[in-house]
């Protein structure tokens, strides 16, 4: 079970790595060519649009991994431990709630997106491809989430991993 976790984290992390090596390469392209050719690639913008889509989404649940979110434990951190784990609790579960309603919007924007044909602008591909990664990456989200409840109530560190 150690293993399949740690493999799961580290694809989720060289996966975040990619996407923001390619995002990052496309934006140096685009900028060269502007200067270049007097001209940028319109399909560039619409994968880094793509690409921090997916960024936020599944670098929210890496973030909540490594505790990476911000915080503010001035008050918690002066509570008993059993009122921390109450609260951290609450907060996931305040989490798992915008993530049902971001998987529910998410589902009707893709579904929609799907049955009236919507296309890109630059490319033309179908939207829905991009909208996608909404309710997967609140899903990724969640699943973080739950793991946290869970690390929370039985008192584990992730380091423990």
């Amino acid at each position: 079970m150690k293993k399949t976790i740690k493999f799961l984290n580290q694809l989720e992390d060289n996966f975040c790595a990619i996407i923001l090596a390619i995002m990052t390469v496309l934006a140096f392209i685009n900028v060269i060519a502007r200067y270049v050719f007097l001209a940028s690639f319109p399909w560039v913008e619409e994968l880094n649009r793509l690409g921090l889509v997916i960024l936020t989404y599944v670098g929210a649940a890496v973030a909540l991994k490594q505790h990476a979110h911000l915080g503010l434990s001035i008050i918690t951190d002066r509570l008993p431990k059993t009122a921390q784990k109450v609260i951290a609790v609450i907060g996931c579960l305040a989490g798992l709630f915008f993530c049902y309603i971001a998987i529910n919007y998410g589902y009707k924007m893709v579904t929609n997106e799907y049955t009236h044909h919507v296309l890109t602008q630059g490319m033309q591909w179908p939207e829905y491809l991009f909208g996608l990664w909404l309710p997967v990456g609140c899903v990724v989200l969640a699943i973080r989430f739950v793991q946290q409840i869970i690390y929370v109530i039985i008192g584990k560190e992730e380091t423990e991993e």
